[in-house]
């Protein structure tokens, strides 16, 4: 579950609502197309229309998935890739936290304190900022209705990656400034 949150930026009532329907190995994609109720755990539909996407499934999430199913995965009515014990109902996001996540962190002595899934959708997105993904597709994969929604929650990545540019485009000419300057002073 942590590999498909960090490798496609979903929310956790996506996650939690995803079958083994929404799962396409042939063509390697996700079909996100609803979310599960913290509340009730029922299943709705996604957070905005923007929401619901097909969204791409790298090749180590394949393989994970592919693994996952095959030595993990029980069937369950309602074919829930996560469903909880009894195979009636999407697991609760916060008994996933408590009893998944919380207990993994502290092993890697990471701080469990306001540690989340999301922070898993945060971290893929800060991530491709990081890397200079253009702003459109960090838009599209993290599907957010308006661009200044992405701007605005990863933007402080942007400055560092800015400053990296600026330094990688930089290179070469500041000695070409100053051969021109001393060429133009011992002239």
């Amino acid at each position: 579950m942590f590999t498909l949150a960090w490798c496609t930026g979903l929310r956790a009532g996506e996650i939690l609502a995803l079958t083994v329907e929404d799962l396409n190995f042939a063509s390697r994609t996700i079909t996100v197309n609803k979310s599960a109720d913290d509340n009730n755990r029922k299943i709705g539909q996604t957070k905005t229309e923007t929401s619901t996407a097909l969204l791409p499934m790298s090749s180590v999430l394949a393989d994970v998935l592919r693994t996952y199913l095959k030595k993990v995965w029980q069937d369950n009515p309602k074919r829930l890739l996560f469903p909880n014990r009894k195979g009636t109902l999407p697991r609760l996001r916060d008994n996933v936290v408590k009893y998944g996540l919380h207990p993994v962190l502290r092993k890697l002595g990471i701080p469990t304190k306001d540690a989340g899934l999301h922070a898993f959708r945060h971290g893929l997105a800060t991530e491709l900022a990081d890397k200079n993904t253009p702003i459109p597709v960090l838009q599209k994969q993290m599907r957010h209705a308006d661009v200044r929604t992405t701007l605005s929650v990863y933007a402080h990545v942007i400055p560092q990656s800015q400053r990296e540019a600026m330094e990688a485009v930089s290179i070469g000419t500041v000695p070409v400034i100053e051969q021109e300057q001393t060429a133009s002073a011992s002239k």
